[in-house]
Parts: structure tokens; sequence; C-alpha cells
């Protein structure tokens, strides 16, 4: 596939745009020709992101934002809009881990501020999608990054962000449905272990009596077998 000619031209909003998954899939946007806009919880990233790829000659600005206040959302959509005129991909890879006590300990500060950025975040940036998308005879296209941990209890204590993510899995799949007369498709990666920052800690092992918290660098041997697309829905 020539990639250049499926999204050369196109604009795209990728949300958690300095994080690991994030910054890639914006690197791989632009040097294909997409424009692109990042919105991070972390400025001084998305400044330093922002003025080399200026310098590369790429098309894309970066606005520090929290995906999780919707005025700055809705903002940030609408300076897309005034820039560009359109837009046609959404990436939410913005995330939030919590590798929290048992569920007897768990804080409500925890679990709120954790389905804040996982759940709320992708809720209201989607939201905010539809609104432009379905407009457009093009429509567009939604891509949230999920989780494993959406299929599977991949760790002890990790009852936040499993239920985060199984959410999101449930309101993709609905908004999917939703926008099959629009034009709009929408899909969820589920990727497993990858090395970011918000995954130091695992790696550091926190598993009673530090117990290895994965299997060959991997959650799901059945996605280790037939690819991560058997995580997806698309």
């Amino acid at each position: 596939m020539d990639e250049a000619k499926t999204i050369g031209g196109k604009v795209a909003i990728i949300t958690g745009g300095t994080s690991r998954i994030g910054e890639a899939t914006a690197k791989l946007f632009a040097m294909h020709g997409c424009k692109v806009a990042l919105i991070d919880v972390n400025g001084q990233r998305m400044e330093e992101y922002s003025a080399t790829s200026k310098q590369k000659g790429k098309i894309c600005f970066g606005r520090c934002g929290d995906v999780t206040d919707e005025p700055t959302v809705i903002q940030f959509f609408r300076e897309v809009i005034n820039t560009w005129g359109r837009l046609d991909i959404l990436v939410n890879s913005a995330g939030r881990d919590s590798l929290s006590p048992p569920v007897t300990e768990v804080t409500l500060e925890e679990w709120n501020k954790t389905i804040a950025v996982n759940l709320t975040g992708v809720f209201l940036c989607c939201q905010e999608s539809f609104r432009i998308m379905e407009k457009q005879p093009t429509g567009g296209r939604i891509i949230n990054l999920g989780s494993t941990s959406a299929k599977l209890a991949s760790i002890p204590g990790h009852s936040p962000y499993r239920a985060s993510k199984h959410g999101m899995m449930g309101f993709s799949e609905n908004i999917l449905l939703e926008g099959v007369s629009k034009n709009i498709a929408v899909t969820v990666v589920n990727p497993s272990h990858v090395k970011t920052p918000m995954t130091e800690i695992i790696d550091r092992g926190m598993y009673a009596e530090q117990l290895p918290p994965y299997l060959e660098g991997r959650l799901d041997e059945q996605e280790k077998k037939e690819g991560i697309y058997r995580s997806c829905i698309a």
C-alpha cells in the first residue's frame, strides 16, 4: 500500500501526541504528507516536537491541553477546523496507567483520574470528531488506542485501568454502529506491552513477590500466534 496516497493531504488529530505511541503515529503520518495536530499535557515536549517537525518541513502544530476538559477539547478542534477546514482522522492515544492497590484500597481520586483520561477524554474527542465528520461527504476515521487489558486481567490491582479500557471498547463498538450511515469508521487497536514512560513501573516488576509481569513481553498468547489484529474491532 502507498501510504502517501492513502493519507497524503488529509488532516489528523492525535491526542497524547508526545507519548511514545502518539509521537510515533504523528511522525509516520507527517512523513506521508498528512497534516497533523497534536494535543498533550506535556507542554515542553509538545514545543520541542512541533519545532523539530516544522524544521523538517512537516505540516503540523501542537497545543498543550487536557483532553478531559471539555472547553479545551472544543477549542482545540475548532482551531484545527479554522486552520485546515476539515478533519479526516482522529487518533485517541492519550492514556493513563493505574497501578493501584487491591480494589478495597483504591481511592476515588485514583479511579476518577484514570477514567477521566482513558474514557471521558476519548468520549469528548470522539464526540467533537463526529460533529465535524458527519457534515463531510467523505466522513472520517477514528482510531482509539485500547489495551489487551480489555480482554484479560493483566495485573492484580489494575482494576481502574482495566475498567477504563473495557468501557472504551464498549463505547467504540457503539459509535461504530452510529457511524456506519455517516461514513465514519471506528477502529480500536489493542496493543499489549509497549515500552513507554507509562509502563516503566511495570518493567520494574510490581507483582507480589516480584513475579514477572509478562511472559516473553506479551500479555496474550493468542495475539502472539495470530497477530495484533485479533485484538481489534474495525
